[in-house]
């Protein structure tokens, strides 16, 4: 098992500035999945965008962003998400007035193979099938 917090404070030491970090490390259990966290900030927007052949699964950790593609919106939430299939663009925004915080999985692709990776820390099961 692979355990580990999804920090909503700015990480200096890790965050490149951007809203997406990577959380999974680099050789660890999962050959098919990407963990990232995104934070919008209160009033902003990342505009529509799309991810490749990634299917994404979001879910909220804190705050509340509005997540809306082609075929709807959906409000995300702690304890609720939403999902979206490979190829349709996504735009995440934050109505609030405090900054809010995703989870987003995705399914591997050149996409996720580009994104800025955190020093995640866990048990250290890394394909041990354990």
């Amino acid at each position: 098992m692979f355990g580990m917090t999804i920090d909503t404070a700015p990480d200096t030491a890790t965050d490149t500035g951007g809203p997406a970090l990577r959380l999974d490390p680099a050789g660890g259990p999962f050959s098919a999945l990407a963990a990232v966290r995104i934070r919008v900030p209160a009033g902003g927007t990342i505009p529509a965008h799309a991810h490749g052949t990634s299917e994404l699964l979001l879910t909220g950790v804190a705050g509340t962003v509005e997540a809306s593609c082609g075929c709807g919106a959906k409000t995300v939430a702690p304890g609720t998400f939403a999902m979206l299939p490979a190829g349709k663009e996504i735009t995440l925004v934050n109505h609030g007035t405090e900054p809010a915080t995703v989870l987003a999985v995705f399914s591997q692709s050149e996409f996720t193979e580009g994104l800025p990776r955190a020093a995640a820390k866990g048990c250290g099961c890394q394909g041990h099938g354990g």
